[in-house]
This record gives C-alpha cells, structure tokens and sequence, in this order.
C-alpha cells in the first residue's frame, strides 16, 4: 500500500505488515426434487487501520456471489469510491466485505424446467474504519478498534435485502432469468459521500438469456 506504513515500526522495511485475514461460509439445509432450503452464514474480516504493521481485511472473492444489491452493487460502489485506485486491492468489487452476514434462500421448482428462487439477506460490520463503514463510540470500546470520528447514534448492522427470482430453460440448452432485489441500507454507509442514494433505498430488475454448453 502506497505510504501506508508504521512509523514505529520495523525500520528497514517499513511497508511490511504480517496478515491475520480470515473468512467462511457454512451452509445448512435440506435439498428436495421440488423444493431446497439453504441457510447460509459467512464472515469476511475487516481492517480499521490498513496503514499500522497488521493487515487484517480481505474480502471474500467476488465471484462468490451473495444476493444482488448490498454486497454486488452498493458496497461495492463504496469501496471502490472511497479507496483511490493505488488502492484497488482493498475495494471488495462485489464480494463480502468487512462483515458477517446470513442468507436464508430458497429454490422451489413447480414445474419442469422452471425455477423459483427467493432470499433474504442481512449483514452487520466486523471492524469499521470510519470511512467505508462509519463506527459508533460502542465499536471503539468493545472492538478495541482505531476507528476516526466515531460517532453516536448509529445502527448496528449494514442493512438487508430481499430478492427473489423466475429461470428457465429451454431446449437443455438455453437458460433465461428475471431477478428483482429491494435494498435498505442503515447510517453505517456513508452514502450522500460517494453519490448513492443517501435515503439507502435501492432496487434492481436484471434479466438475462445464456447458452450452456
């Protein structure tokens, strides 16, 4: 990281930083011709201070996708916005962030070939930096975290979302969906910062059409 460095210390080289990273999903469910049900549990670790000699935040891969709102487009934009491009090592592009979460879902198959799925996802912050996820005065003290301009008042998760989805396919081959996600997010964002809704209310519609081989 570009002049991230602990003054105090290791002198000769002072950009080294020794890793404590850490992440998982766990999985639990039962799987049916018609119907799985899957509740889901991840952690992703964060770092409050990246410029000290102990690197402890890395975001889960981002090809490892967990909803369609809250990890893939709005964290995502907060990350990326509020880390210069030196940096773009350190913004989640999609993946879990700094957080630990659930993910109850379903897939419920009524006929042959079509599929519905739903979920509900909701996460709460690991160690917030105060810049990409603000920290409360309670964060500082039982964290133990060197979080910049603390502040009261603030909610204690991230936010949630809710999505639900029609796919598919037809001739074996050739796979169609339609997903929606409504979106709230809480005052742990600093949203009106980066140009995102400062209401933390969001929403998508995708659809998409895909050949498998």
């Amino acid at each position: 990281l570009d002049g991230a460095y602990d003054p105090y210390g290791d002198l000769d080289n002072p950009l080294y930083k020794e890793a404590d990273i850490w992440g998982y999903v766990a999985k639990v469910g039962r799987q049916t011709q018609p119907l799985d049900l899957v509740f889901e549990h991840g952690y992703a670790s964060g770092d409050d201070n990246v410029a000290d000699d102990l690197f402890t935040g890395r975001a889960i891969h981002e090809d490892y996708n967990v909803g369609l709102l809250l990890y893939e487009e709005i964290l995502s934009r907060v990350t990326a916005r509020s880390w210069s491009e030196k940096a773009s090592s350190l913004w989640s592009k999609g993946g879990v962030y700094n957080s630990r979460y659930i993910y109850p879902h379903f897939r419920l198959r009524p006929l042959n070939n079509w599929e519905l799925r739903g979920a509900f996802l909701m996460a709460w912050p690991d160690k917030p930096d105060g810049a990409r996820i603000r920290c409360s005065t309670e964060d500082v003290e039982s964290l133990d975290i060197q979080c910049t301009d603390p502040q009261e008042d603030l909610a204690d998760h991230l936010g949630w979302e809710a999505d639900l989805g029609l796919h598919h396919r037809f001739h074996e081959h050739i796979l169609f969906a339609v997903e929606g996600a409504v979106a709230r997010t809480t005052n742990r964002l600093p949203l009106e910062n980066i140009g995102l809704n400062p209401a933390g209310e969001f929403w998508t519609v995708q659809t998409r059409f895909a050949f498998e081989f």
